[in-house]
């Protein structure tokens, strides 16, 4: 008779699942020394939250069921931030925490995760889509069922099991486990409707989120578009749902965003399909409510974002983005769309005069570098947005930007688990000395498993986005400043990580393109100009 951790890994070798992230400890040693049994392999993170973007990256790229595992108390709390990342990222991650004794629970027990203590299930239910505390071992096939039905089927998302250690080793009747397929996905049924509305519109736009990205929408996406000579605006989190050069794509809007988008927004858009967004203050900042479309069609997973700050005419697109596009462009085949490559213009205007080195420079250099078969994680804070306004993104190349949750360090272990997940993929994070100070430790879990990330640095010595924002709208900047700088490419020396300090476009550009093909974890640390204006002024601070 297996007991419960064994009939668990089990179940997730089933699911293909080949590593798990985390931090040990006694409550939590059972599951981990199975994994090592069924040959799932355990990777070290430097801290829980690190560990549990590293899992939410491993799910992105994998398209499968990312693995964190905390201990009890304090493994688990840490763990909260990556939850909560996960949930609105749509992310299916397994959190697993542990809790010494349920036999025991009542009586004073270190790290206490029960009622009696921090209660793990009742703190990560908020966060998560599923939670619970596993109290006895005959309910764990059934709870592990729901679980993993939450978290893989239609909007995906974390759930969290906290299993006491004697409940781990505890026997379980043999079940059968029922895999839920996360690949059945239906057409809605209301996509002639989309067509007719389309075709009547005067002048109809797309407004693509990051939930294009985390379909696999990308080339749906621009077929439609083409077919239907729509043009394309991304949102700061859906930068990337359409290629830079696309012709129908008048580029980003929102924070981050381009005046060629803000000017078609501007034109008299009657008709705009909102395909993945949520629409949130960061998508729309910069426009006035007075150019808000007359009518918009809303292609989700889900109801909940349905008609919040665009009150008008909505129409529901339900379910799968990816899947819905297909169907609309099987149902209505176009003969007559072109089969020549069109090029449209770039839509950057001149680069910033700086006396030093600008963040603008560094990110045009890296969309004009990087190869295909790239994922490039921008972490969040000012050089993010300069991300989204400044670097052009390639066919064949993923960018992943999280401007709603938007957590500091997040690309920091998402990228370490994409790149556990794919390892053909070449992967990058674009952060900054904010961020590094959070969860630069993660580094040293690359130099370990010799994991070629390339890490780019965005140091200025403050943090930008909120030193900009407080100084434009209150004319103070306190708590901004790095009183002590990081200096990051030592740091990275430290774990034992290949490093560059770069203060020159040409610099940065040489030492880019030799980590590119050094095929081990580098460092670039890229000293920009402290005064660089960000766009992200265009969402107001008002203290009145």
């Amino acid at each position: 008779m297996k007991n419960v951790v064994e009939l668990l890994v089990e179940t997730l070798v089933s699911l293909d699942i080949q590593h798990a992230f985390g931090i040990p400890g006694k409550s939590v040693a059972p599951v981990i020394l199975e994994f090592g049994n069924q040959g799932i392999e355990f990777i070290l993170g430097r801290h829980e939250s690190g560990a549990g973007f590293a899992a939410g990256g491993y799910a992105f790229a994998g398209k499968k069921l990312g693995v964190v595992v905390g201990t009890s108390g304090p493994g688990g709390t840490n763990l909260v931030t990556a939850a909560a990342h996960a949930k609105m990222n749509c992310l299916p991650v397994l959190f697993i925490t542990g809790h010494q004794s349920a036999a025991e629970t009542g009586i004073p027990q270190c790290q206490d995760s029960s009622l009696f203590g921090i209660d793990l299930a009742e703190i990560m239910k908020p966060v998560t889509l599923f939670s619970t505390m596993v109290s006895r071992a005959d309910t764990f096939p059934a709870i592990l069922n729901h679980a993993l039905r939450e978290a893989m089927t239609g909007r995906k998302g974390p759930v969290h099991l906290c299993i006491p250690f004697d409940v781990m080793i505890s026997p379980v009747a043999e079940t059968n486990i029922h895999i839920p397929s996360s690949r059945l996905n239906y057409a809605a049924t209301n996509l002639t409707d989309v067509v007719n509305q389309v075709r009547t519109a005067r002048n109809p736009v797309i407004l693509a989120g990051k939930g294009v990205v985390l379909s696999g929408a990308q080339e749906p996406l621009a077929r439609f578009a083409e077919q239907f000579q729509i043009p394309v605006v991304t949102t700061p989190g859906g930068k990337g749902s359409i290629h830079s050069m696309h012709a129908q794509y008048y580029g980003p809007f929102g924070l981050g965003g381009h005046q060629k988008a803000k000017h078609l927004l501007e034109s008299g858009v009657d008709l705009m399909l909102v395909m993945g967004s949520r629409l949130s203050d960061t998508a729309l900042a910069g426009l006035d409510r007075s150019y808000f479309p007359q009518r918009i069609i809303q292609f989700d997973i889900s109801y909940e974002f349905m008609g919040g700050i665009i009150q008008a005419e909505h129409t529901h697109v339900f379910g799968d983005i990816a899947t819905n596009l297909e169907e609309l462009l099987r149902l209505y085949p176009n003969d007559n769309v072109s089969d020549d490559v069109r090029v449209g213009e770039r839509y950057h205007d001149p680069l910033p005069e700086l006396q030093s080195l600008s963040v603008a420079e560094v990110c045009q250099a890296v969309g004009d570098i990087i190869p295909e078969q790239t994922t490039l994680f921008a972490d969040d804070g000012a050089h993010g947005y300069h991300a989204v306004r400044w670097l052009d993104v390639k066919p064949g190349v993923t960018f992943f930007f999280d401007s709603y949750f938007a957590s500091m360090a997040n690309a920091i272990g998402m990228a370490i688990g994409t790149k556990f997940a794919d390892r053909d993929q070449n992967v990058i994070c674009l952060t900054g000395d904010g961020c590094l100070f959070m969860l630069g430790s993660e580094i040293s879990t690359c130099v370990a498993e010799q994991l070629p990330v390339i890490f780019i640095v965005i140091n200025n010595g403050q943090l930008d986005m909120a030193l900009k924002g407080m100084r434009e709208f209150t004319g103070r900047t306190d708590g901004t400043v790095f009183k002590q700088p990081l200096d990051a490419a030592a740091y990275a020396a430290s774990m034992g990580a290949d490093s560059a300090r770069c203060t020159t476009l040409s610099e940065f550009t040489h030492v880019f393109k030799q980590a590119l093909q050094l095929n081990k974890p580098f460092v670039i640390d890229v000293i920009v100009d402290k005064e660089e204006i960000p766009s992200t002024l265009a969402r107001q601070m008002k203290l009145d």
